[in-house]
């Protein structure tokens, strides 16, 4: 019983801090402290945008539907990268952040459509 509390616990604290991400007519989001990362209802467009100005370096990481990895990388503060996908359409994306020599990316959102 103690064992099953102790798992319950963990997962609901793992839901909590997980980031922001939501879907809609304006299509899909991701964001955290540092960053945000927006994909077209199309799914053809993604946009990434490093939000601090601290010297950290905020990309995203997407998939497409012909299996090809690509990375958007918005390095300096304050301004937006964008990129689109020519054949197929994206399939899941993630935000990555690089702060202080470290490297920390946020769970993988798949849309599914």
């Amino acid at each position: 019983m103690r064992k099953l509390a102790t798992i319950l616990a963990t997962l609901l604290f793992l839901i909590a801090m997980a980031p922001a991400a939501s879907a809609g007519g304006n299509g899909w989001h991701g964001r955290d402290w540092f960053g945000s990362v927006k994909v077209s209802s199309d799914r053809r467009h993604i946009t990434v945008c490093n939000t601090s100005n601290d010297g950290s370096e905020v990309w995203a990481e997407y998939a497409t539907s012909f299996l090809l990895m690509h990375t958007v990388k918005d390095k300096k503060g304050g301004d937006c990268e964008k990129d689109t996908v020519i054949f197929g359409y994206i399939t899941v994306f993630k935000l990555c952040i690089r702060r202080n020599g470290l490297k920390e990316c946020n769970p993988s959102i798949w849309i599914k459509r």
